[in-house]
């Protein structure tokens, strides 16, 4: 194998790494959702019989979105005007 054929193998190499990383990336983001509907669904119980998977993730989600956003106003309440992750420092640039 000559110098063009191995760089070109290794860039090959590198490519299908990159599209496994992103295939896995799409995998668990699948498996995250599918954990999302079925701990919904333990929690909502005969409530969810008659939602699809999908009105299942969006509640959830939007009850997510609900509870970060008060549990955000309350820090800045308590905090002066900071969240806890600003006070923190969490979140550095």
């Amino acid at each position: 194998m000559n110098k063009q054929e191995s760089s070109n193998s290794t860039s090959s190499l590198l490519n299908s790494e990159g599209a496994y990383e992103k295939i896995n990336q799409i995998f668990e983001g699948q498996d995250q959702q599918e954990k999302t509907i079925q701990e919904a669904r333990e929690i909502l119980g005969d409530s969810a019989d008659n939602l699809t998977d999908e009105q299942v993730y969006d509640l959830a989600n939007e009850v997510q979105f609900l509870v970060d956003s008060w549990l955000e106003e309350y820090e800045r309440k308590v905090f002066d005007g900071k969240s806890l992750d600003e006070l923190l420092q969490l979140n550095k640039p």
